[in-house]
């Protein structure tokens, strides 16, 4: 998506954006991040000497990929945006390509480990049950391999 930068003026123009724009899902560390709704974005933009500085929010709401219990659940969060384009890196000053922007700062803003709520029991590491669903039959017993040995000791 472009936004066209000629009714900014000159340098030290102001300019106000408030759309919703659509962005395709997104791949990220090999798991599939769904953009659930259009994008809420309002920013302003600064025309300055060298750049134009966006600044800005964006509401987006995402469907992720719990990291324990592997269940989809949905999230939605208010992304502060604030980013200086050069325009020396730009192909046309008259209009400014918002979609990289706005994937980067989605990308950035998604948790190193995604949970659906902090209480996540995950899964069971024997028989897969989802532990947050109900307790399985199985009988696990967590021993420290560098222990092992000590175990042996009391079995003589």
């Amino acid at each position: 998506m472009y936004i066209n930068l000629n009714d900014l003026g000159d340098i030290g123009g102001k300019k106000t954006v408030s759309m919703e724009i659509e962005i395709a899902d997104l791949n990220f560390r090999d798991q599939e991040v769904e953009v659930k709704d259009n994008i809420e974005l309002e920013i302003e933009i600064f025309h300055t000497r060298d750049s134009f500085i966006i600044e800005g929010e964006m509401e987006v709401n995402l469907v992720l990929s719990c990291s324990r219990c592997l269940k989809n659940y949905q999230t939605s969060s208010v992304i502060e945006l604030s980013e200086e384009i050069l325009k020396k890196d730009m192909e046309d000053l008259e209009k400014l390509f918002i979609d990289e922007i706005i994937v980067d700062n989605i990308i950035l803003s998604l948790p190193i480990k995604t949970l659906c709520s902090e209480e996540c029991n995950g899964l069971c590491p024997q028989c897969g049950q989802n532990l947050n669903e109900g307790e399985c039959d199985c009988e696990i017993e967590n021993i420290d391999p560098r222990l092992q040995k000590l175990k042996e000791f009391y079995d003589d």
